[in-house]
C-alpha cells in the first residue's frame, strides 16, 4: 500500500498494544521534549474521539429515520475505529511517551478490531439501496483538490442525513477539506527542507539499527508482519514488542533531529505557497458545520 493511499483510509474516514493501555514494553521512562503534533490546516480536520462517536452516532440515526420513512429497514452501525484514527499523526510525528506506551498502534489496533469485529453486511435489495446511496439521477461529481475524483447521489439517506446534521454544503465541504489536507501533506513530502530532515532522521535510525528510508517505512514493516503473525500469539506477542522498541528508537531519532520543528517550518512555507482565500473559506466552512453539528449532537 502507498503511503498517500494509507494516509487517505487513516483520513477518510487515517492505525496500545492492549485494548486497556497497557505497554508490552516496560516501564521506561519518556526522554527529552513531547513533538509537535504538527496537522495541515493548524488541525482543522482533527477531532477528539468522543466528538467522533457522538457525530457518528448522530448521523446513523438520522439514516435509520430517513430510511425508515422510505419504507425501508436500516439499523444504525456502531463507530468501531478505536481513537488511534484522532491520534495518529498523519506525517508520522510520534513522541516517545507514545511511542513507549503503543507504538505505532499496528499491533494495538488488530487487538482492538479483534476484540470488536465490524458487524456482519447483510445482502439488501436494489430498491434498499438505491434509498440508502441515492439515484444516478441525482449524482454530483466533485474534483478534489489532491486530485481524487468523488462522486455521490444527493438523494440518498446517506447525504440527507449529513445535510441534516451538518448543513447544506456539508457534502461538498468535507470531501473538499480533506482534499486540501491531503494536498499539503503530499507537498510537505516534497518540500527541501522537509526531504533533508527526514534524511537526518534516517541516518540516525540506521545508527539505532532501525534502518529506514521514510517515515512510514518502518509502520509498513510492523503491518507487513502482522500478515503472518496473526496467527500465532506468540508471534503477535514478540512483534509488538519489537513494534514498540522501533517506534521508541524513531521517536527518539525524531526528537534527536528536530524533525518536527522541520515538518512544522516545511507545513508554513506550503501552506503560504498553495492555499487560496476560496481554499481558506472552505476550511472556516468546515470548521463552522461541524462545530454546529457537535452542538445538536449534544444537546
Amino acid at each position: 500500500m502507498s503511503t498517500t493511499t494509507a494516509r487517505r483510509t487513516l483520513l477518510t474516514v487515517l492505525l496500545v498494544l492492549t485494548a486497556a493501555g497497557c505497554s508490552l514494553g516496560g516501564e521506561q521512562s519518556a526522554r527529552g521534549p513531547e513533538a509537535l503534533d504538527v496537522r495541515p490546516l493548524a488541525g482543522a480536520t482533527v477531532s477528539t474521539y468522543a466528538d467522533a462517536v457522538r457525530l457518528h452516532d448522530r448521523e446513523e440515526r438520522a439514516v435509520a429515520a430517513c430510511m425508515s420513512a422510505r419504507g425501508q429497514t436500516y439499523t444504525a452501525q456502531p463507530r468501531t475505529a478505536s481513537a488511534r484514527g484522532e491520534e495518529t499523526n498523519p506525517y508520522g510525528l510520534l513522541t516517545v511517551r507514545k511511542a513507549t506506551q503503543d507504538g505505532y498502534g499496528v499491533v494495538g489496533e488488530y487487538l482492538y478490531q479483534r476484540s470488536t469485529p465490524v458487524p456482519a453486511s447483510e445482502p439488501h435489495q436494489a430498491a434498499w439501496q438505491r434509498a440508502l446511496t441515492g439515484t444516478p439521477a441525482h449524482r454530483v461529481s466533485l474534483r478534489l483538490p489532491d486530485g481524487v475524483s468523488l462522486a455521490y447521489s444527493t438523494d440518498g439517506c446517506v447525504a440527507r442525513a449529513r445535510t441534516e446534521l451538518y448543513g447544506a454544503d456539508w457534502n461538498t465541504v468535507e470531501p473538499l477539506t480533506v482534499g486540501l489536507v491531503n494536498r499539503v501533506l503530499g507537498a510537505v513530502e516534497k518540500n527541501s527542507n522537509y526531504l533533508a530532515a527526514v534524511r537526518r532522521w534516517s541516518s540516525c535510525m540506521t545508527k539505532a539499527g532501525h534502518s529506514a528510508k521514510d517515515l512510514q517505512a518502518p509502520r509498513e514493516a510492523v503491518n507487513s508482519r502482522l500478515r503472518k503473525a496473526v496467527s500465532d500469539e506468540t508471534a503477535l506477542r514478540a512483534l509488538g514488542n519489537d513494534e514498540i522498541r522501533t517506534a521508541r528508537a524513531d521517536a527518539e531519532c525524531q526528537a534527536d533531529t528536530g524533525l518536527s520543528e522541520a515538518v512544522r517550518d516545511a507545513q508554513q512555507a506550503v501552506e503560504k505557497r498553495l492555499l487560496t482565500a476560496a481554499d481558506r473559506k472552505t476550511v472556516a466552512s468546515y470548521v463552522a458545520d461541524r462545530r454546529k453539528a457537535l452542538a445538536s449532537a449534544t444537546a
